[in-house]
């Protein structure tokens, strides 16, 4: 299995996504995070057009795509805006049913975030930390994002409504202290 992973690593490419891979990562979201792009009087396919197509346009909002060959089989998706106090989230990772187990995620977080990171910088943002939520049953999403550096720093009851826990995970980028303005006193 291992040598396995190693094989499909080395075919995969992390890009920043274009308008054409707006396609690929509908269907990956197809079978894996579907519910999040079920809203509203569209249709799941509008709605991943609209949000990914607005993404691809903001300055401060970057999607990577990992590809084997031409195919996108995960994708990961950042936003910091408005360009705040240091910290950017990482708003959804996915990887194609197909895909998953297989070391394709570990690579895809650890990939893309420092393609952020350095596109962040690029426009004179120095970010001190990444952070994302996770449900709190998902042990496998934890697993990796523990294993790109992320780590536990709080639960949010219901942040999704009644009945939900989150799992809010924070990576330090610098050791940069924060800013004065939001030191806890």
């Amino acid at each position: 299995m291992e040598r396995q992973k190693i094989d499909i690593i080395d075919r995969i490419k992390i890009v920043e996504a274009q308008r054409k891979d707006i396609s690929g990562i509908a269907k990956v979201l197809e079978g894996t995070l579907k519910q999040d792009f079920v809203y509203g009087p569209h249709d799941f396919n509008e709605n991943v057009d609209y949000s990914f197509s607005a993404s691809l346009e903001r300055e401060h909002e970057r999607v990577y795509v990992a590809k084997e060959n031409d195919e996108v089989v995960g994708f990961a998706w950042f936003m910091n805006h408005p360009p705040n106090n240091g910290t950017a989230i990482l708003e959804m990772l996915a990887v194609g049913k197909d895909y998953q187990r297989q070391g394709i995620g570990s690579y895809l977080i650890n990939e893309s975030s420092n393609l952020f990171v350095e596109s962040q910088r690029e426009a004179g943002i120095n970010l001190r930390t990444l952070h994302l939520t996770t449900n709190l049953s998902n042990q496998g999403a934890q697993d990796i994002y523990t294993k790109a550096g992320y780590e536990v720093a709080g639960e949010i009851k219901g942040f999704v409504g009644d009945g939900n826990v989150e799992v809010v995970m924070v990576k330090r980028i610098s050791d940069e202290p924060c800013p004065i303005e939001y030191k806890t006193q």
